[in-house]
């Protein structure tokens, strides 16, 4: 190496690895990646070739595989490229041989312990004397067809993804199912594939296979696990794909009588501003959505202290035709359910729930109704209002 004028990076793995060949290939490209970045190259060049490719096609149809693995070693995946895949192994020894440049033969290479091993010294030469023609060339023709059909796919895969895909919370996609199921069940996994790869998981021709399944037949609110830590989530007409979210905790927010304040509550990984003034200043809806704006008619029913949080089973809202479930307000709205732990409710003392921010307020109490046991000093005609925005 340092005839060449390079410098030669040496390493180890830092635990026992099991004794496969895949564990030993993932270890060695970490290393490679290490080096990489420690050397602020913008490459990683292997020596695959031909004879490789051939082995490589192989073994993945001994081992069964779909036209993504039929395609064989690509000649460039991120910044690892491989410049020697054209060329066989006898053409790449002879060209050494010819300038007397000397080369290493790794002894693993000859190991029968391995099956690529076994492919290599067993496998073909016993095809390709049983066989009539070029069974290594064929084998390099078909990873080039299987390439091609895979870009053909990838693209329409892509253009489904296009009609179909609204990136969703962080950690996840959302696509509308019905759009995505118009699509050949081949087209459909791999564009399920392709999103799970910009989440940085790559699936399993299993898990693709169960996402199609769930995407076909899937029923609103249920989910399925599809490897690498991701799941698919049936929410009315969309699928979801990505991680679990974890809770990142409620903070509710407490209201603690009538008057002026403001804080912030949290929601899971959303954070609401809060602020309550009474009486509410002249135009105060001025500029701000209806929506996001409750005004409470003091001595009307609710009592202090009043609490902004996360819905929980069993609320319940009036409504003028009647007392209802929150859950069945969130399914009346078509709120996902991955949704709905974000979205703030705003209850009494009492646990009435009195509004359920951009989607009910409460109705008034019938006229009839006794005063309230916790009415303040405010009388019926004042008002608390309530803004909420999310930051």
């Amino acid at each position: 190496m340092e005839a060449l004028g390079l410098r030669c990076s040496v390493g180890r793995p830092s635990r026992p690895l099991p004794a496969r060949q895949e564990s030993f290939r993932r270890a060695r490209y970490e290393f490679l990646q290490e080096v990489a970045e420690a050397e602020a190259a913008d490459r990683i060049v292997t020596a695959h070739h031909a004879d490789d490719q051939a082995e490589t096609v192989l073994f993945r149809i001994l081992r069964g595989t779909g036209i993504r693995g039929l395609g064989g070693i690509p000649e460039r995946r991120g910044i690892i490229v491989r410049p020697l895949l054209p060329f066989w192994r006898e053409e790449l020894r002879a060209y050494l041989d010819e300038r007397s440049i000397p080369y290493l033969t790794d002894p693993s290479n000859e190991d029968p312990r391995w099956s690529r091993v076994r492919i290599r010294t067993l496998a073909l030469p016993a095809l390709e004397r049983s066989w009539d023609g070029p069974v290594r060339e064929r084998l390099v023709s078909l990873a080039r067809s299987a390439r091609e059909a895979d870009r053909a796919l990838v693209g329409q895969a892509r253009e489904a993804l296009e009609r179909c895909c609204v990136v969703g919370p962080a950690g996840g996609f959302r696509f509308v199912r019905s759009c995505l199921a118009e699509y050949h069940r081949t087209v459909q996994a791999r564009a399920v594939a392709l999103l799970a790869e910009r989440l940085d998981v790559r699936l399993s021709r299993g898990g693709t296979r169960v996402a199609v399944e769930f995407i076909r037949g899937g029923r609103s609110g249920a989910s399925v696990d599809v490897g690498g830590g991701l799941s698919l989530r049936r929410e009315f007409e969309h699928i979801w794909l990505g991680f679990p979210a974890p809770d990142a905790g409620e903070i509710p927010l407490r209201i603690p009588s009538a008057g002026s304040g403001r804080g912030v509550l949290r929601l899971g990984e959303r954070r609401f501003r809060v602020a309550w003034t009474s009486p509410p200043p002249p135009g105060h809806v001025d500029g701000v959505s209806a929506e996001e704006v409750f005004d409470l008619r003091l001595g009307g029913g609710a009592s202090f202290p009043l609490e902004m949080r996360r819905w929980r089973a069993g609320d319940r809202i009036r409504l003028a035709a009647g007392s209802r479930k929150v859950k069945r307000l969130f399914t009346d709205h078509r709120v996902p359910l991955s949704e709905r732990g974000r979205i703030p409710i705003l209850v009494d003392a009492e646990g009435r729930v009195l509004w359920v921010w951009r989607l009910a307020k409460a109705a008034p109490p019938p006229a009839h109704a006794p005063p309230p046991a916790h009415e303040g000093p405010c009388g019926v005609s004042d008002v608390l209002s309530i803004e909420v925005e999310e930051l």
